[in-house]
């Protein structure tokens, strides 16, 4: 009794995984046909146009350069809204939130070119990764904040701050963060160019932080 009992369920056993097996396959061909009928409908001449893709993974607060995005031929009706066509010029313009490779590059990933283009004489905007992601969720365009260079050592006692922007303009804080560093979070700011070069310093070898001030 106790033999007929193995015997059937090891014969369960092996029914139970020649139909895993056979679900994966079915799984595969399923997926192999269906991208065959999308290329059939593409090759067809199903209506297509040409975006902007990111050709390359692409990290919030980038600005744009010329080899960072390809045209590919997309069909239209997959087409997001807002996605950007070879006509437009999103070379130069600041990057809102991180692109994965391949991705249509749309209008609301990049900040606007009269953001930039608004700023008086002198100014430059610059990303920065602020250590807490909280204070940055907290912040909106518009708002002024004083951003701070923290030395952190082993003793918090010790830990000094320096002033590095004082009263700088919150130009843009992106609604999709940086997955590929997800520490801090990513907020674009204005400030004068001898202050955004000890500002990007200060961005590379101290923790940043920030204070709202009064308008």
């Amino acid at each position: 009794m106790r033999r007929r009992i193995d015997r059937l369920r090891l014969t369960a056993w092996r029914w139970t995984r020649w139909g895993r097996r056979l679900l994966a396959l079915g799984l595969i061909a399923a997926a192999v046909m269906l991208a065959a009928t999308e290329q059939a409908r593409v090759d067809a001449g199903e209506p297509t146009a040409d975006v902007l893709v990111a050709s390359h993974n692409l990290a919030a607060g980038n600005v744009l350069v010329a080899g960072d995005v390809i045209a590919r031929a997309w069909p239209l009706r997959l087409l997001p809204y807002g996605a950007l066509t070879p006509t437009d010029a999103p070379v130069g313009r600041l990057l809102a939130g991180a692109i994965r490779a391949g991705e249509i590059i749309t209008d609301v990933r990049l900040l606007g070119p009269g953001l930039i283009e608004s700023l008086e004489p002198g100014l430059r905007a610059v990303p920065v990764r602020l250590t807490d992601a909280g204070v940055g969720a907290l912040l909106r365009a518009g708002d002024r904040i004083d951003v701070y260079a923290i030395d952190t050592g082993v003793d918090p006692a010790a830990e000094q701050s320096t002033l590095v922007a004082a009263y700088a303009l919150v130009l843009a804080v992106p609604t999709q963060q940086d997955r590929v560093v997800p520490e801090g979070g990513i907020v674009v700011v204005a400030v004068p160019q001898a202050t955004a070069l000890r500002l990007i310093e200060a961005a590379y070898t101290r923790s940043i932080a920030a204070t709202l001030t009064p308008p």
